[in-house]
């Protein structure tokens, strides 16, 4: 029997591929190379802009918004990679668990998991208990929230726990982030979120009312989550870098403002528009909407926290551990497992996810360092006098090639290369690059958001490039395919060197905040190599023309500049894209297990 592959999933979170391909730069000079002996896709598109959604995608290998969407995470998918990479006979591996809105669903099938940040209740309460207060408040919740609130508020009290249980134990889950945290009373925290978990069983209904009536001002949300302000164990080597970084990050705000003052067209642009529309039409909407505006406007010119990445405590800027950390830890697992039969890894990271950095700033290592600092300044003397957009988008995307380069060779250097087929991807695209400048910031329908790479080496395969439009949910049956066995029948997603092209490429997802498919009004578009529509529409209300949001001509409008809504367009194409549109959402109403 041929001995199967080593396969590594490495996913860069909001990694823009159109931004790479697009550039006069020299991003990412490894990946450039890589592709010579690679399969890659240059039309790999997610279906959600940011993480919670496009995971439905990339590690469920299905539609974002299939079997009630991402409410409870994966809890209701029929299959997730890892659990396929199992059966397959498979030890599965993942240094990207983040405890947050339903945890206990992110464990299933893998055997080595691994903590990348502690409980933080913040998210739960922005991404759901927030949207179930604003209706609680209208009187609006009915039997099935309640049910859903329970179930929700028991599985993150019991997985909190459980984290806390795993620091006193020093088990090995939690091995990546031990002692990176420098003030926090673990036996303490366990005790008051026991407290809160007893309260709750007491009386869940009493519970959940007194959390969605105080808000964050609940004894849930006092409970101090775990920062991690002590991943550089030699504080005198934060010291140097601050001082041996802070003339090059005073380059970097200098450059920023003169060349976008000069070669940014239309700054204000946006942030007028939005100012006329909230006159118009007043609203909350409308300021939040001028807001984000605005701050795109500005942060275009001074990047906004740029020093924040370098003041006195800057390895507490990203709270995870950095994706050098992140490679060197995953090294070290392979190595002391090589042995035990082929593995499944995913190693998952936030470096040039917004707010991105371009060093590693976890490191103690001053070699690193300055090499670090001498690719920064080597893009910024790349740096034309017409460029406008994100420095520290430029620069972060050179820093993750290095990492990209690091991980091969330390692959080759503990003798599991030859041995392992590497994709490299990414769960979305990315916002903030400046260019070009937006009005609007994640959820919305731009294809930066939405295009991503996808670089295949050690298939087997040989190499080549695909052209065929390619969405996310392939990259999971495609592993499986390149893992010998066969693809679920629950992912819709296909092996991505087959030879097929997708008619058109869907978007969906619930906005921003809570996924509550029952009330939210679900963004969702469809496009070719021709025509994009995008739509804002509710999953029980019917789909008509007033419904249509955004109308591009990508053959001559590819960055969607010119939205042809209101400006004539081919109604005989458009209509049937939006029939496209309506059929899906007839799908999604079909496997909405709450509907």
């Amino acid at each position: 029997m041929k001995k199967k592959k080593n396969i590594l999933l490495y996913v860069v979170d909001s990694l823009n591929y159109s931004h790479i391909k697009n550039s006069d730069l020299n991003l990412m000079p490894f990946l450039e190379e890589l592709k010579k002996n690679a399969v890659y896709c240059e039309n790999m598109y997610s279906q959600a802009p940011y993480t919670e959604a496009a995971l439905m995608n990339l590690y469920c290998g299905q539609d974002v918004l299939e079997n009630g969407g991402y409410m409870l995470r994966f809890k209701d998918t029929p299959n997730t990679i890892f659990d396929a990479m199992r059966q397959n006979g498979y030890i599965t591996f993942c240094n990207f668990y983040e405890p947050q809105c339903y945890p206990s669903s992110l464990r299933r099938g893998i055997d080595y998991l691994y903590y990348s940040v502690g409980y933080d209740q913040a998210a739960l309460w922005s991404y759901r208990l927030k949207h179930f207060s604003e209706l609680f408040s209208q009187g609006r919740l009915d039997e099935k929230d309640y049910e859903l609130l329970y179930e929700i508020l028991d599985d993150n009290l019991m997985e909190w726990i459980k984290f806390t249980d795993c620091l006193l134990t020093d088990d090995e889950s939690i091995k990546m982030i031990q002692g990176n945290s420098s003030d926090y009373n673990t036996r303490k925290i366990k005790r008051a979120v026991e407290r809160e978990y007893g309260e709750f069983i007491k009386d869940k209904n009493e519970y959940v009312e007194n959390i969605l009536k105080q808000g964050t001002g609940h004894s849930f949300f006092h409970i101090p989550a775990y920062i991690q302000n002590n991943k550089v164990k030699n504080r005198r080597t934060m010291e140097k870098v601050r001082k041996e970084f802070t003339p090059l990050f005073k380059r970097i705000r200098r450059m920023d403002f003169i060349l976008n003052i000069h070669n940014c067209r239309g700054i204000w642009k946006g942030p007028v528009r939005k100012c006329g529309d909230f006159i118009k039409h007043p609203s909350a909407a409308g300021v939040r909407e001028f807001v984000k505006s605005s701050y795109l406007a500005v942060n275009e010119l001074i990047d906004i926290d740029l020093y924040k990445r370098i003041d006195g405590d800057y390895d507490s800027f990203k709270n995870a551990p950095s994706a050098r950390k992140s490679i060197e830890f995953y090294i070290n697992w392979a190595a002391q497992y090589k042995n035990a039969g082929p593995h499944f890894a995913c190693i998952h990271v936030n470096d040039a996810h917004n707010p991105e950095t371009f060093f590693t700033y976890d490191s103690d290592d001053l070699k690193l360092l300055e090499f670090e600092k001498r690719e920064v300044e080597s893009i910024l003397n790349q740096i034309p006098k017409d460029y406008s957009g994100s420095l520290t988008h430029e620069l972060s995307l050179r820093y993750i090639d290095n990492t990209i380069k690091y991980m091969y060779e330390e692959l080759e250097r503990i003798g599991i290369l030859k041995d392992t087929c590497v994709i490299i991807t990414a769960d979305h695209g990315f916002s903030f690059s400046g260019n070009p400048l937006r009005d609007s910031f994640v959820t919305n329908l731009y294809l930066e958001n939405y295009n991503i790479p996808c670089v295949i080496t050690g298939t087997g395969y040989g190499a080549g490039r695909i052209d065929c439009l390619r969405m996310s949910k392939d990259i999971p049956a495609t592993i499986c395919t390149l893992a010998g066995g066969e693809i679920p029948d629950a992912f819709s997603g296909h092996n991505i060197m087959e030879d097929f092209e997708y008619d058109y490429n869907i978007i969906e997802y619930c906005g921003g905040g809570c996924p509550d498919l029952s009330r939210r009004e679900l963004k969702m578009a469809v496009y070719d190599r021709e025509l994009f529509v995008g739509v804002l529409c509710r999953m029980d209300e019917e789909l008509t023309d007033g419904c249509i949001t955004e109308i591009y001509d990508l053959r001559e409008d590819p960055l969607q500049l010119k939205n042809l809504v209101k400006k004539g367009y081919d109604q005989k194409k458009v209509k049937k894209m939006l029939k496209v549109i309506d059929n899906r959402r007839r799908s999604i109403i079909a496997t909405n297990p709450r509907k």
